[in-house]
């Protein structure tokens, strides 16, 4: 077995096994929930830290948090005009799951086994443009569609001004930031303390996977897959061909190019469903979006990894 096929196939049932200790209620997603919060204040900035940290910083990288805010700039544009018939606040959800990406508890488990630490830097980077367009561009895209008659421009501006500040108080961010000041100033860190790091990082992968597994549910009546068919055209229609002109056109090594197609191709932001409970939108419709396009993005990336010689 190649190691492509190794890495999916270990995913996959560590994913089975989540949805298994699920289904017998095991675990239940409330647990879930307690479970992804201590992965994203513990295991997933240690990993973002000492990802950034070790990378060797070059002009090209700028160039990927910048992909993702344009992307997701032109297929939240195109779910604008697609879904201008519906109702506000049905119109607001489906455009704002146009935009942002499942990075963190999705991809980076995947990426790291078939591409290592060299495939965790561009990935990292791109997740600055991800938290970009989650926090300002599809959140406040929610707040703009989920405001009535009765809500002033004042208080619009108050939740369009959390949201950006949010970005700075998030930790994974905060980790990404702090292991840049490291990397660029070569600041000497105490070999213990990378070493405890490191571990904590490690625990990542496991924890991200399970957490996939728990989250899964696909039921939903025929109107809802509807609609969130047309979003998913939207997003996949749009991320393969830009993913794949952008893989043949760049003047990059091919791992970089990998990396630019794997994650233009990938799921809904899990962060769509706080934001569904928040804002009042249907958080039934944001979570069949999140999960069948789980679903999706692993069968791409698996195809597309095998098919095109990316491993």
């Amino acid at each position: 077995m190649n190691q492509t096929n190794a890495v999916f196939i270990t995913a996959l049932s560590i994913i089975s096994l989540g949805y298994f200790l699920k289904h017998k209620n095991i675990v239940t997603e409330k647990e879930g929930k307690i479970i992804t919060k201590l992965l994203v204040h513990t295991t997933f900035p240690s990993l973002v830290f000492v990802t950034v940290m070790r990378v060797h910083i070059q002009l090209n990288l700028l160039l990927l948090p910048l992909i993702y805010i344009i992307f997701s700039a032109i297929s939240m544009l195109i779910g604008t005009y697609m879904f201008s018939d519906l109702p506000k606040r049905l119109r607001g959800l489906l455009t704002m799951s146009c935009g942002g990406f499942n990075l963190g508890l999705f991809a980076f488990p995947l990426i790291e086994g078939i591409w290592g630490s060299a495939g965790m830097v561009y990935a990292a980077l791109f997740d600055v443009g991800n938290s970009i367009v989650v926090f300002c561009m599809v959140y406040g895209t929610g707040v703009i569609f989920a405001a009535g008659s009765e809500d002033a421009g004042e208080r619009k501006r108050v939740k369009l001004k959390k949201a950006f500040f949010k970005i700075f108080t998030l930790l994974p961010f905060q980790a990404m930031l702090l292991g840049l000041f490291v990397n660029l100033s070569h600041f000497p860190m105490p070999t213990l303390l990378v070493d405890i790091i490191d571990i904590m990082a490690k625990g990542n992968k496991v924890l991200v996977l399970l957490i996939m597994g728990i989250y899964l549910n696909l039921s939903m009546s025929k109107e809802v897959f509807q609609k969130v068919a047309k979003v998913l055209l939207v997003r996949y229609a749009l991320g393969l061909a830009m993913g794949l002109t952008l893989y043949y056109t760049l003047p990059f090594e091919p791992l970089y190019r990998s990396i630019v197609l794997i994650c233009l191709i990938l799921p809904v932001g899990m962060t769509l469903l706080p934001f569904s409970d928040e804002l009042g939108y249907d958080s039934r419709i944001a979570g069949v979006l999140v999960n069948l396009s789980m679903i999706i993005s692993f069968a791409l990336m698996w195809g597309l990894v095998l098919g095109m010689e990316l491993g």
